[in-house]
């Protein structure tokens, strides 16, 4: 009889509480807030309409059209070009615009190589050598199986670690060809102590001739000839103002035309020159796009020169001297990675940074990374320096001295995808304090899903040579309350 009241009275207390609870002005937000992370659904990429991703003046122009409709593949737009030579495909806003600012030069490089000055001075004699040479110089067009991926790969849960393979084959290698470049460091050895010994009257033998130097003097007229072709090559891109490792392969066949008939045709390197004249084409040397070394320096003594640059920012020489000799990054954008992490100066992280380097499997992958680190630069200025690299899953991400996490995205479009949000729930992203750069656009799902997670978000965010954007008119600062 006695524990009724006591029984009520204590459940009433209960009510009070969760009443309360319920009522207090931050219990709604945090509640509809959680619940809005649990069920706010993913997306797929869409298709486009070229205009609302880059500026008009890219759309057409003389000699050139894109095609309206784009599509969206891991990130990053996938354009179509009608021009004079052929088609060309373009992998994002930023290949887009570098594709047609080569057209004037791909206009003077066509001209020159198909007039009858260069056909009566070449002859057949070199379309025999372009022949066989062209095997080792070119990129077949879309010899890439399947279409490309874009970046997705760095939303991904992790990289492969390669390191270690790196280093033994590294290692392998230096035993195989010597510290001089000798294929058989070691000529003689056990079996052959009898051989050669001296002739009946004790008299030493003559020195042997190893087959590979029976072949030097031929080695050294081609190693002259190949220096030659690259210079002239480079030459010739510089009075274009183009980039002469571009993957554009219509530009590569014509640029290596006219560079062996420099070489082995009729035409001297001046020939050569007068001929293409100059474009113009100024807008790839711009935005520090191109490092003006890349045309003054051969592929080795560019690889000297950033070589020495990573050397002060990363510890692992293996690793420096691998990254260097991999496919996915050109010259070019070998020197721009090295300029970009040369102006950040980071502290830590490099080591790490080159390991994921390492893995890019395309020219646009070894761009993003490129990119990424020039975002970070422009943004955090001078607060960058001091701060330190930090590979998220397959991502990248910076943090400063004073501990705002800085997440770098030069995509073309980020949707709100199922591996974007696995990527974006990770624990490395649990922290207050943080921004992230977005290239191009956001979806308004992408927005709201980052926001929720309590990211600053900067879209358009600017970094030097970042490509043409459409402007919607909103500010590149977003802030949504979801």
């Amino acid at each position: 009889m006695h524990r009724k009241p006591l029984y009520f009275a204590r459940h009433a207390v209960t009510a009070v509480l969760v009443f309360t609870l319920c009522t207090t002005p931050a219990w709604p937000q945090r509640r509809a807030r959680a619940s809005a992370q649990a069920t706010l659904a993913t997306e797929d990429e869409p298709v486009l309409d070229a205009a609302s991703l880059v500026q008009p003046a890219l759309l057409s122009g003389p000699g050139f059209s894109v095609d309206p409709h784009v599509e969206l593949r891991g990130y990053m737009a996938r354009f179509t070009l009608d021009t004079p030579v052929g088609p060309l495909s373009a992998e994002s806003v930023e290949i887009l615009a570098e594709r047609e600012a080569e057209l004037p030069a791909l206009d003077a490089l066509d001209k020159a190589t198909h007039s009858d000055a260069f056909v009566h001075a070449v002859g057949d004699k070199f379309a025999a050598t372009g022949k066989m040479l062209g095997k080792i110089v070119m990129h077949p067009i879309d010899t890439v199986l399947g279409i490309p991926a874009g970046v997705a790969r760095y939303f991904g849960d992790r990289i492969k670690k390669i390191a270690t393979q790196a280093q033994t084959l590294s290692d392998r290698t230096a035993r195989t060809l010597g510290n001089h470049g000798n294929p058989y460091p070691s000529d003689d050895g056990p079996m052959t102590d009898a051989r050669d010994s001296g002739d009946a009257a004790g008299n030493a033998p003559k020195p042997k001739k190893h087959w590979y130097s029976r072949i030097g003097s031929e080695a050294e007229r081609e190693v002259k000839r190949q220096l030659s072709y690259n210079q002239i090559k480079r030459d010739i891109a510089k009075r274009l103002g183009i980039d002469p490792y571009t993957a554009n392969a219509y530009m590569q066949e014509r640029l290596s035309s006219l560079a062996w008939a420099g070489v082995s045709g009729g035409f001297g390197a001046g020939t050569v020159l007068g001929m293409v004249g100059g474009t113009g084409a100024t807008v790839l040397a711009q935005g520090s796009r191109i490092n003006d070394v890349v045309w003054k320096l051969s592929p080795e003594d560019l690889r000297v020169r950033n070589r020495e640059r990573l050397r002060a920012h990363c510890r692992d020489e293996l690793l420096i001297r691998q990254f260097l000799r991999r496919g996915a990054f050109s010259p070019t954008l070998q020197t721009g990675f090295a300029d970009a992490l040369d102006q950040l100066q980071a502290v830590d992280g490099c080591d790490a940074l080159l390991e994921l380097g390492m893995t890019a499997n395309s020219e646009l992958e070894a761009r993003f990374l490129v990119n990424a680190l020039r975002m970070v630069s422009t943004h955090l200025g001078a607060r960058a320096k001091s701060g330190s690299l930090r590979p998220v899953g397959a991502g990248l991400a910076y943090v400063t001295s004073d501990g705002e996490l800085v997440l770098p995205l030069p995509v073309d479009r980020l949707s709100w995808t199922s591996e974007v949000r696995r990527f974006l729930d990770r624990a490395e992203f649990r922290v207050s304090n943080k921004t992230v750069l977005i290239g191009g656009e956001a979806s308004l799902a992408a927005r709201r899903g980052l926001t929720e997670r309590g990211w600053s978000i900067i879209v358009r965010a600017p970094w030097p040579g970042a490509p043409p954007y459409a402007r919607s008119g909103e500010p590149t600062g977003v802030d949504l309350d979801g």
